[in-house]
């Protein structure tokens, strides 16, 4: 058998009298202070208590974890990653009501094509429409500069506010079209994306189908 020695044990026995008693007594407290030594007690000192503890039973067990209060760069941290992770779970939440509607909407690609030849001819339509009104008006403008050098007095400076007015309205056609083709830009550049991604979600669900069916 080992040979303890006394004093050692002496004061084995006396910290864990001690310990029991106040284990016995009440709550009891394990923290360790800024030299790294553990200290045991029915309270927390208030100049301990930011820096984290353990509530121990009356078994001396460890029942309860205070960790230590965070440093106000980790309280950052902590709420740009809460943050950053509650915009994913929108962003995959999103994107699971975008694929339940576009299965829904459509049953196979040609039908998916097919609406979007049809929305991009709307949009080219209407664009041809305005480029045709634009182009009236330009010519209009020329007509009108023509009568303008023929004209003298009130007549010119009426002449000329009909040419101010069209051409007024030639900028604001000309503004319409160009937001147009960038429609008709954007509209196609998000089928081809949609397109990939419908291609996709039928792969998955033939091949769900296919397993499905194969433990039948």
């Amino acid at each position: 058998m080992t040979k303890i020695n006394s004093a050692l044990f002496l004061s084995l026995v006396l910290s864990l009298g001690c310990l029991g008693s106040q284990v016995t007594a009440g709550g009891l407290y394990r923290w360790v202070d800024s030299n790294g030594k553990v200290h045991y007690a029915d309270s927390v000192p208030p100049n301990y208590s930011q820096g984290g503890h353990a509530e121990l039973n009356t078994l001396g067990m460890t029942i309860k974890k205070v960790p230590a209060a965070k440093t106000s760069e980790q309280a950052a941290e902590d709420d740009w990653i809460q943050d950053l992770e509650s915009k994913h779970q929108k962003l995959k939440e999103r994107q699971q009501q975008e694929d339940k509607e576009l299965l829904a909407t459509f049953s196979d690609v040609k039908q998916l094509d097919e609406a979007h030849l049809t929305r991009m001819k709307m949009l080219k339509d209407s664009r041809e429409q305005m480029e045709v009104l634009r182009d009236k008006l330009n010519h209009e403008v020329i007509e009108l500069k023509a009568a303008l050098a023929k004209a003298q007095g009130a007549e010119q400076k009426r002449v000329q506010g009909f040419i101010d007015t069209k051409l007024n309205s030639v900028s604001d056609y000309e503004m319409a079209i160009q937001q147009s083709l960038a429609e008709e830009k954007t509209a196609d550049l998000a089928f081809q994306k949609q397109r990939a991604r419908f291609l996709e979600l039928l792969d998955k669900q033939q091949t769900k189908e296919a397993s499905q069916a194969g433990l039948k």
